[in-house]
């Protein structure tokens, strides 16, 4: 199974994965980025912030970038008023 290495990179600067992880693909690699960012977005909403410029890298075996998941993929912000009924 491929490894790879999934960078975060946020307002406190760049964590590196230096060990990566056994995923079966780039969707999966996505999948699991989707993820971190939702749990580290989640961390620092309960220290009232939200660094929204957040996204995590991915890098393949061999090290090279494959894909980015930014913020946007991992949340979805809505705006929208309750209706009453």
């Amino acid at each position: 199974m491929p490894r790879f290495y999934l960078h975060i990179y946020n307002g406190s600067g760049v964590a590196e994965d230096l060990e990566g992880q056994e995923l079966a693909d780039t969707a999966a690699a996505r999948r699991a980025a989707i993820e971190g960012l939702r749990d580290i977005l989640a961390s620092e909403l309960r220290g009232g912030k939200l660094d929204t410029a957040s996204f995590v890298e991915i890098e393949d075996e061999a090290r090279h970038p494959v894909a980015t998941v930014s913020f946007d993929e991992a949340v979805r912000i809505t705006d929208e008023t309750p209706r009453r009924t």
